[in-house]
Formats: structure tokens, sequence, C-alpha cells
């Protein structure tokens, strides 16, 4: 069967400009673009951020005597169960709690579990099979919490102890979230951001880094950009623009996974390299393969340089590429030590833009 031309499949409408366009920056004014961009990704999530006094309210549900994992439900707009993952100790240093991000991967039935130590699932063979794909075997909860951070993990609508819904349902989740005027885009986002809330209010927290693989990838660096509480993150297999995406066979046209990543509007005015801007000054890590086939390295460097250029007109130190030879579209052992040392390293700017 041929397929449809990109003409139908990714069309460009003849839509009259945006009213307050916030498409490139001024010269030496990157705080007001930034401010006016930032405007327009909070409407586009529909939703308002999460009320601090429901994130102070949240309610631990596993008994206190569970030391090193606890499960607190916060009551949001739909109950919201966050995981703590603790240390024996908790490390110092700028950053010392993460707050992982789990991918997509067409597979529902796991969605914090994907980090996590198997035994800690009910689904101890599936959860080792997704880490021995995509992770080397390593659970990367573990790999963290062993080098004292505290790390908190959750499931997105749909996936894990929230689902599991099948890959069909998706348009059916994502349709009925639009009949009530909201995305499922924006849903995830604004429970990633109560869930950083949270994970600051912990004792002995001191920087927080938002880390993610694939879809997950993508929400590290949205989390960056929307959420104060979050210093840095480091991003897997998952940056790009939106032309690119958007081109008939490329991510987005991949099924309905696009749901999750869909801010209506929004990309009307901002590519998905200044939406990753606005979490200057933090530090980002993008991590991708040289071989993945979802995220081509030339197209994902060229994103970068256009990311990088507004750090520049931020006036601090860029974000980082790593290109790892050999590796597909997966965050193996290699990675996953440039993450650590990463990490370990960071020194914290100072808060804004210096122009």
């Amino acid at each position: 069967m041929k397929s449809s031309s990109a003409a139908l499949l990714a069309p460009d409408l003849r839509l009259p400009a945006p009213s307050a366009s916030a498409v490139a920056p001024k010269a030496g004014n990157f705080a007001l673009w930034q401010q006016q961009a930032k405007n327009l990704l909070n409407d586009a999530l529909l939703l308002p951020p999460a009320d601090p006094a429901l994130i102070a309210a949240a309610t631990r549900l596993n008994p206190a005597g569970n030391t090193n994992f606890e499960q607190w439900r916060l009551l949001l707009w739909q109950p919201l169960d966050l995981y703590l993952y603790k240390p024996a100790k908790l490390r110092q240093g700028a950053i010392n709690a993460v707050i992982l991000l789990h991918d997509h991967g067409a597979e529902f039935r796991i969605g914090k579990d994907k980090w996590l130590p198997p035994g800690l699932s009910g689904q101890p063979e599936l959860v080792s099979g997704w880490q021995q794909k995509y992770f080397d075997g390593v659970a990367i909860a573990e790999l963290l919490r062993a080098q004292g951070y505290l790390v908190l993990l959750a499931d997105a609508p749909g996936f894990g102890a929230r689902g599991p819904i099948q890959y069909a349902e998706q348009q059916q989740l994502a349709a009925n979230l639009q009949a009530q005027g909201v995305s499922l885009a924006g849903l995830m986002a604004r429970e990633d951001e109560a869930a950083a809330a949270f994970l600051a209010r912990q004792p002995g927290v001191t920087g927080i880094a938002a880390v993610g693989f694939s879809m997950g990838g993508f929400r590290a660096w949205q989390l960056a950009a929307l959420s104060a509480d979050v210093n840095a993150a480091v991003s897997v297999s998952w940056f790009n623009s939106l032309q690119f995406l958007r081109e008939p066979n490329n991510n987005f046209s991949r099924g309905q996974t696009a749901f999750y990543m869909i801010h209506p509007g929004l990309y009307r005015q901002l590519d998905l390299p200044d939406i990753a801007a606005l979490a200057a000054p933090k530090p980002l890590l993008l991590l991708h393969g040289e071989q993945d086939p979802l995220m081509p390295p030339a197209q994902v460097n060229m994103a970068f340089q256009q990311l990088k250029s507004h750090y520049q007109h931020c006036g601090v130190t860029a974000p980082e590429l790593v290109i790892a030879k050999g590796q597909g579209h997966r965050f193996g052992d290699g990675l996953q030590q440039q993450m650590l040392h990463w990490l370990a390293q960071l020194q914290l700017p100072a808060a804004g833009c210096s122009n």
C-alpha cells in the first residue's frame, strides 16, 4: 500500500501569525524572551500548577518500617503515587536527589518499575528483560541510590499501577482528556512538576536532577524548563527539532505516543530546542547513541546547535551533547557512567541569565 503524502500527514496550514510571537530572542534581551516563552509553555499545558497545599498534604501509604522504599500519595487532579528510594546515607554535593522519568516503549505494564531492582516489582521477569534490553541489565534507580542519591519515581498516566492501558487506548485516553479541555501531555508535565516539588520538600535535599530515557528524556529537559525545583537534567535518547519529528515515518508518526508530548498550539511559536532553552542557566546533559534510528545524530546535532545558541544568549556554559559510538536507542553502561560522573562533579550556576 502506498503511503500518504507528506502534505497530508504533516500539513503546513495557512494560519494567521500568533498574536504574541516568542519565536526568537532579541539580541541582548534573552531574559525577556525566556519569560515570554515560559508563559507560552505554561498556558499550553492547559492545567495550572498543582496546589502547593496538596503537595504538602501528601500521605504515606506503606508502613513506616520499610525504611528505604516509601510510597506516598498526592491527591491532585487524580491520585498520583510517588515512590522514594532512599540511600543508606544521603550524599553531599550540589545534586543529591534524582527524579527518574520513565520511557514509553509501547510497554504499559511497567512504568517506574523499569528503573527499579526487579525484586521490588510484581513483574520481576518483565522488568529484568527490559533492563537487559535497554540498560545493560542495570537497575538504574539502585545505581543512583548506591551513590547516595535520593531517588523519586512515579508511573505516568496509563502505565504500571495507573494502567496498564492497551496501545490503541492512548487515543481514547487523550480524547477524553481533550473533551475536558486538558491534554495528556499537559497532565503528565504538571504531574512531573508536582513530583519534583514533593522531592524538594524532603529532608536534606540540596539539589535535584531530572533524568529520563527516551520519552523520559523529553520529560527531563521539559521539567527542567518548567520547574524551579529542578536544578539540572540528563536526557537520554530524546532530543530533536519539531520539523524532523513531524515528517512521515519519524517519531511523531509512530502510532499514538505523540499524545504524551504534543502541547496544543505551543509548537506554532516554539520549537523543541526553544523549550529546552527555558531551563537556562541550568546545566543540561544530552546523551545519544550513534546508531539510534529514532533520533539520528545529524538531526540531534542540528537541534543541539539551536539550544546551544540560546544558552550563549543567556551568557552561561552551554549544555553538553555526547554521541556514543556503537549505541542505539538505549541507556547502556557507558552512558550510565557518563551520567554519574557528570552529576558528581556538577556545580550549579547562580539563578538567572546574565543578559
